[in-house]
């Protein structure tokens, strides 16, 4: 059963990135934007976003927007400075129609984007194997859920985002920190 303390922390983020989902469809069509974050709040949390030299290993999606890091103890999803600007930028919102949608828009980015200055942290400890498999990272919890399997940053799920030497590189060195904290 997930902590309450947990829970707090990650459904203020989870109602404000559907706030985000629920702007109007030509919005988010046109607009570029799209984060979708879907994890057990039992099994992550939100945490202020790591700049990727302090990790041990970071690889970035190829549309640069997303970034996964690889802590001491935890594997970080988040945005990189790239995306957190195009969020920020006007062009982001020129192209949606109608004044209102696009004034609503402009008002739902500003609003949230200090949540968008953070990440999503999964501790390593729960992680039971990390693999490139499907042309995607699979980061596996010991009941085979797959960890950031329905995350989306940018231009698709973030696990199919990374090239996969990269995404094969990040599953080796999660293996090895993970063996190292047993």
């Amino acid at each position: 059963m997930p902590s309450s303390r947990a829970h707090s922390r990650l459904a203020p983020a989870l109602a404000a990135i559907a706030l985000v989902l629920s702007t109007p469809a030509l919005a988010q069509q046109t607009g570029g934007i799209h984060v979708k974050v879907h994890v057990p709040d039992s099994v992550a949390h939100v945490v202020d976003r790591e700049r990727p030299a302090r990790a041990r290993f970071a690889i970035v999606s190829r549309d640069g927007q997303a970034a996964l890091l690889l802590m001491d103890t935890t594997i970080i999803a988040q945005m990189t400075d790239t995306g957190l600007s195009r969020m920020n930028s006007r062009e982001v919102t020129d192209t949606i129609k109608g004044e209102m949608d696009r004034l609503f828009a402009r008002m739902a980015l500003g609003a949230l984007q200090p949540l968008f200055d953070h990440g999503v942290a999964y501790h390593l400890r729960d992680l039971a194997d990390a693999r490139y498999a499907d042309r995607r990272l699979q980061l596996l919890r010991a009941n085979g859920e797959e960890v950031f399997r329905d995350t989306e940053i940018g231009h698709g799920p973030l696990m199919e985002s990374f090239s996969p030497e990269d995404a094969k590189e990040f599953a080796k060195r999660a293996r090895e920190a993970r063996s190292r904290l047993r």
